[in-house]
């Protein structure tokens, strides 16, 4: 039996509570341990294990139900999304060189990291305003959106949400989703040429840090992306989470040939430690 020696703060069960969702969700599992249990397993007392139920509640990541099939539930739906150092004996990194446009399972497998992808949702709905005026689509346009989690060996590396363009391609819901970069060039003769992206700071929300499997409040690098076609069209909007504590960045800039600036063919770099 676990002895409680002193109460513990409802911030740290929440983030206990995240680490054991995320570890049913590995298990394909959905339901918690009654309260009487899980206030044993996780070694609290059961007034504060309520009070990070009903704040997790709020946040919409559990759903607590009564009666015979009652209980507290992991939801299902996943968030659409709107600095510590790094350890040094961390077993392996990921670079992420940006000045390449490169899809996530390219990148690793060229590191021989093995790449994982999880689909967590796939929707094709009306294109909102920002949708249409950045992926300059007309009044009316449908947009795709994948939500996918990256992992590498296994961990978790990144959450991306990907809207596209429905019109330009057709039944993509309905395979498989992966490598899209690849699956783009291939079924539909698109090439992406070009890259803008936005690095910003962002901490981990409780839905986020459920996927990611870390604290609530961690530091993420928050990165809105689009890309283009050859011909300046553009094809994707993105915006991927990282943990920023796995996490560095790192930019290399080069001369134009004559000497008087700096061109855009640096080299940028996404590193990521895995503790």
């Amino acid at each position: 039996m676990v002895h409680l020696d002193a109460p513990m703060r409802i911030d740290v069960v929440v983030d206990r509570l995240l680490m054991l969702m995320a570890e049913l969700n590995d298990r394909g599992e959905s339901r918690l341990p009654a309260e009487r249990a899980l206030a044993l397993q996780l070694g609290v007392a059961r007034g504060t294990l309520r009070k990070a139920l009903e704040w997790l509640q709020s946040e919409g990541v559990v759903e607590r139900r009564v009666g015979r099939n009652g209980g507290t539930l992991v939801r299902q739906e996943h968030p659409v999304m709107l600095l510590e150092g790094l350890d040094p004996h961390a077993p392996f990194k990921v670079h992420r060189q940006l000045h390449r446009i490169q899809g996530i399972p390219a990148l690793l497998n060229e590191q021989g990291i093995l790449s994982t992808t999880r689909v967590l949702r796939t929707e094709e709905r009306g294109a909102n305003s920002t949708e249409t005026a950045r992926l300059g689509l007309p009044p009316g346009a449908r947009v795709l959106v994948i939500l996918r989690l990256r992992l590498a060996n296994s961990e978790p590396l990144s959450l991306e949400q990907m809207t596209l363009p429905a019109g330009r391609f057709p039944n993509l819901l309905d395979r498989s989703l992966n490598s899209l970069y690849e699956l783009f060039e291939r079924d539909y003769g698109v090439t992406l040429a070009a890259v803008d992206e936005t690095i910003n700071i962002s901490r981990a929300s409780a839905s986020v840090a459920q996927l990611l499997k870390v604290t609530i409040g961690t530091p993420l690098f928050d990165i809105d992306r689009i890309s283009r076609d050859g011909s300046g069209v553009p094809v994707e909007l993105s915006h991927d989470l990282f943990n920023a504590t796995v996490t560095t960045l790192t930019h290399t800039a080069n001369r134009y040939a004559d000497g008087t600036g700096l061109n855009d063919d640096g080299e940028h770099h996404v590193s990521a430690q895995f503790h």
